[in-house]
């Protein structure tokens, strides 16, 4: 069986969870002896074993394409539109002029390559997959890993993503959803049929943490606690709530830090909350740290906050907690349905919030326990039980394929 996947990044050139997914489901299906020819609109350096396409320079060289995807260095390089509080209202044309020019190769690559199933990762792919079915003619999947709904964590969608979204839903043979939360939403908003829909949750690579130089020595050796944030700086991620919550808690216990790891559109708005609630000596900006720099700081934390307004899944407290790091998420978020024990909460209750943040610092023993019994709920959330249930969705394609033709 060998299929034709597009993604839009791919590690460890990645600007989010995306990208991790897409590389954790992709060594497993391989594995379990799956081909997997993984399409990127542009030339990066990869981490994994699959046959990997370029489509910024390979079709025109390969597949005879005569306009070429323009290079640029990642998402986060193109322009956007906000409105005056911050919040996306519009992608400019440059990243959808990108998806089309994108779909364009897709289509190339389609008519050269031979494959039994076309994959697709998010709304950035969405169209690559639906011309290289029109092109073959083969069953097209998508995967839902987030969408414009919860990029807006409102009604206020952007109106281009949406038509994107839509049409490709409606011309896939089948949809991936990382959880119930988002399956629920993509048949709500899209008018999709719930038999079209599977919920394949997202995992986690079951190795054992590295063990890594201690960072933040000085404040853990002066008594202070730490407090994590790890996740992109927008109205999606509810940063500012997390915000509003630190304020209650440092009132009840002064000495704690606040680390915030990321980036984004509202960086600017969350600084200024910051500074306005006489929070700017509990807080810390670390930018974007990646990889060892990043788990560093799960390390020496106390407690990793998730607290997102719409999360399709979330993989961050998984990360922390196979880094020993006890966790705090919003119900909001799909990765809620499968991890038991973790501290839950609404993004919106910010008294609530403060209130578990506190209780988790104050009672290490609840900490350890929730540490110990979430490493053990990891074991049944890997990216082999994932791909082993997309696996079997591809059989089942294909052998429905073969029968209608």
């Amino acid at each position: 069986m060998r299929i034709l996947t597009f993604g839009w990044d791919f590690p460890p050139n990645t600007t989010g969870g995306l990208g991790v997914a897409c590389q954790g489901l992709t060594q497993e299906l391989i594995n379990v002896g799956v081909e997997v020819v993984f399409v990127l609109p542009r030339q990066q350096n990869v981490d994994g074993p699959a046959k990997f396409v370029f489509a910024d320079i390979e079709p025109a060289k390969v597949y005879g394409i005569e306009s070429e995807i323009q290079p640029y260095q990642s998402s986060s390089s193109l322009i956007e539109m906000y409105d005056e509080n911050g919040k996306r209202v519009a992608f400019s044309r440059t990243i959808l002029e990108e998806v089309h020019r994108y779909a364009q190769a897709a289509a190339k690559i389609a008519e050269k390559e031979t494959f039994d199933i076309i994959h697709a990762h998010d709304w950035t792919s969405y169209l690559a997959g639906l011309a290289a079915k029109q092109i073959s003619g083969k069953p097209l999947v998508l995967h839902v890993h987030a969408t414009s709904f919860d990029q807006a964590a409102s009604e206020n969608v952007d109106p281009n993503v949406f038509d994107i979204e839509y049409k490709a839903f409606h011309g896939a043979d089948s949809i991936v959803t990382v959880s119930n939360f988002t399956k629920q939403l993509v048949s709500k908003k899209y008018g999709i049929e719930q038999d079209k829909l599977i919920v394949v949750h997202n995992g986690i690579n079951l190795e054992s943490a590295k063990e890594l130089p201690p960072v933040l020595s000085e404040l853990k050796e002066q008594g202070k606690k730490i407090v994590f944030y790890n996740g992109r700086i927008t109205i999606q991620k509810g940063v500012d709530y997390f915000v509003r919550a630190a304020r209650k808690v440092v009132d009840m216990e002064p000495d704690v830090i606040f680390v915030v790891n990321g980036t984004g559109d509202m960086k600017r708005q969350v600084l200024h909350l910051v500074a306005s609630l006489g929070l700017s000596k509990n807080f810390i900006f670390s930018g974007e740290l990646w990889g060892d720099e990043r788990d560093r700081i799960y390390n020496c934390a106390d407690l990793l906050v998730m607290p997102s307004v719409s999360e399709p899944f979330g993989l961050v407290p998984l990360e922390a907690i196979q880094h020993g790091t006890p966790v705090l998420i919003s119900k909001q978020s799909g990765v809620s349905e499968v991890l038991t024990h973790a501290l839950k909460v609404d993004f919106w209750d910010i008294d609530e919030m403060a209130n578990k943040i506190i209780a988790a610092l104050r009672y290490p023993v609840m900490n350890n326990q929730l540490v110990k019994e979430g490493k053990i709920e990891l074991l049944r959330l890997s990216w082999r039980k994932a791909a082993d249930k997309v696996h079997a969705l591809y059989q089942k394609l294909l052998d429905w394929w073969k029968n209608e033709r």
